[in-house]
């Protein structure tokens, strides 16, 4: 049971890490797209950080991507992916992995809704 925790742990760690990075490189080439706008300065940080969350909400696969392979350096950097094998069999992973896969499933079935509300905000605070 430890050992699943540990993978959980270091998934969401690589995860979060993809994330982060990703929104932030994001946010800044929206940032800079967005300065010719003519609006005030707090309604361009707004919309830039709506791009942002739209350009990741339309691209979940990518940061799935990223995550899996900074995993798999994570563990391979100190052995650990030689201990998860060795002590869990193929059924194990595969239950380890349900999880993740019913999460990212759900969020990439409904990246249109999630779109369509980012959109009408946008559009409100493009009209103020």
């Amino acid at each position: 049971m430890k050992l699943s925790y540990y993978f959980y742990k270091k998934t969401l760690f690589s995860l979060m890490i993809c994330t982060i990075s990703s929104s932030v490189v994001f946010y800044i080439f929206s940032l800079i797209g967005n300065l010719g706008e003519k609006l005030t300065f707090t309604s361009i940080l707004a919309i830039s950080f709506l791009n942002t969350l739209q350009i990741l909400t339309q691209i979940p696969s990518f940061i799935i991507l990223l995550s899996m392979i900074l995993l798999i350096i994570l563990l391979r950097s100190k052995n650990e992916l030689v201990i998860f094998k060795e002590y869990l069999s193929s059924k194990k992973l595969i239950f380890l992995f349900i999880p993740l896969a019913i999460t990212f499933s759900f969020i990439e079935i409904n990246k249109n809704a999630i779109n369509e509300n980012i959109d009408s905000t946008q559009s409100k605070l493009f009209k103020a």
